[in-house]
């Protein structure tokens, strides 16, 4: 039997325990190595740098699931080459209110779920690695908790728990109060439904558009490319938020959904979900239509913002280039747009992806186990994950409904 690494590391080079092929990611990039009963991430000397919660570090203390990126790519906690080292010393499960209510994150090998409507405690396993777990004090943020037996699996991609002890056991009741709960709230998916418990009311209140900081904002940076409501004129937005935008974390044991015009008398501060209202809100601000989407990923939780654009997918991709080509964005430089990332819908063809981590307007999506949309008026909708589905250009039909996020390519 193989003997359990006590540390790991991560960089392209084939000899490294974990390879990852992103161009940012240095040879040998980061060291991860038990400490204390946490994890001590140590950057290798990387030429991209190593980022906790948004900071360059050089050495720092993490857990399971934390946001660690290496360069521009997100630590992938679930890897199935992390799972030896993270068993070595991970023992608990975290907690979170987190994007959207109450989730675990596994301590032993990283993996997130959401925790069942109504839960109060009681014994989970995790459906990637099976470690027991012990749930006592889901209400708290980030209580530690002690591995034990459990007969509740977190499941596939549709809904995150499975059940192993039938529909008569207390934990398969709960998993059918989840999906009740789904229904008696008008939604179409229990993720859904936990968003309309936990986060609507909250965002709608965030995306404060006809405040006169917001509009004043959005109206200054739009008029560079005056004229009606156009993409050029959200690339200006996006471009000038993700320019200058500097990522803190919420407070401890709170999810806290700032204002629009808050995040922008604070400087462009916040997390993901505080960057994705400020979008939405100054795009509102400026006649277009806007939403919040919220999803969960390989990595968890998180929220970006998807904007509907006028004209095909292939107009919107060519007006990005021509835009990025005359006016580079001055902290990512100089882009070529060769594609268009999007989901297509009844009434918008095209709602383009405005998440920080795309790089640019329409681009890649990360992959997505489950997403839902907010609107600013509070409606809520269940979305086809993003990131799982690529369609050639010709293929993509304007009329189309949103069942699979698309991506479109640009002409050989």
């Amino acid at each position: 039997m193989a003997e359990t690494p006590t540390n790991v590391v991560i960089g392209r080079s084939r000899d490294c325990d974990l390879v990852l092929k992103d161009p940012t990611i240095s040879g040998r990039h980061a060291r991860l190595a038990w400490e204390d009963g946490k994890i001590l991430v140590e950057d290798l000397g990387s030429a991209n740098g190593t980022f906790v919660a948004g900071k360059r570090v050089e050495r720092a203390l993490v857990r399971p699931g934390d946001d660690v990126r290496l360069g521009r790519a997100a630590l992938p906690w679930s890897a199935t080459a992390l799972r030896p080292f993270l068993r070595k010393g991970g023992k608990d499960t975290i907690l979170g209110e987190s994007i959207p209510g109450s989730r675990f994150i596994c301590g032993s090998c990283g993996t997130r779920g959401l925790m069942p409507a109504g839960f109060k405690g009681g014994v989970l396993r995790c459906g990637a690695c099976g470690q027991r777990l012990i749930v006592s004090q889901p209400g708290r943020r980030w209580p530690r908790m002690v591995a034990s037996v459990a007969l509740l699996a977190a499941a596939g991609a549709l809904v995150f728990f499975g059940l192993r002890g039938g529909r008569e056991s207390p934990l398969g009741r709960a998993a059918e109060s989840l999906v009740s709960d789904a229904r008696a709230a008008g939604s179409s998916s229990p993720q859904e439904a936990s968003i309309r418990i936990h986060s609507v009311e909250k965002v709608k209140v965030a995306i404060d558009t006809s405040n006169a900081v917001t509009r004043n904002e959005a109206v200054r940076i739009a008029a560079q490319s005056e004229g009606p409501y156009s993409v050029e004129q959200v690339a200006r937005i996006w471009s000038h938020v993700r320019g200058q935008w500097r990522y803190v974390n919420d407070p401890r044991g709170d999810e806290y959904f700032a204002t629009a015009s808050e995040t922008i008398t604070n400087g462009f501060v916040g997390d993901c979900d505080d960057f994705s209202i400020l979008l939405v809100a100054m795009i509102q601000a400026v006649g277009g239509e806007a939403r919040l989407v919220m999803m969960d990923g390989p990595q968890g939780g998180h929220a970006y913002a998807e904007a509907c654009v006028p004209g095909t997918s292939d107009e919107v991709r060519d007006k990005l280039a021509a835009h990025y080509r005359r006016h580079p964005d001055r902290n990512l430089g100089r882009q070529r747009i060769q594609t268009v990332h999007f989901r297509p819908g009844h009434e918008c063809p095209v709602w383009l992806n405005l998440d920080w981590n795309a790089g640019v307007p329409g681009g890649e999506y990360e992959p997505e186990r489950w997403a839902v949309a907010i609107y600013p008026d509070g409606r809520t909708e269940t979305l086809a994950p993003a990131g799982v589905q690529v369609v050639p250009a010709a293929a993509v039909q304007t009329n189309a409904p949103a069942p699979d996020t698309r991506r479109m390519a640009s002409p050989p």
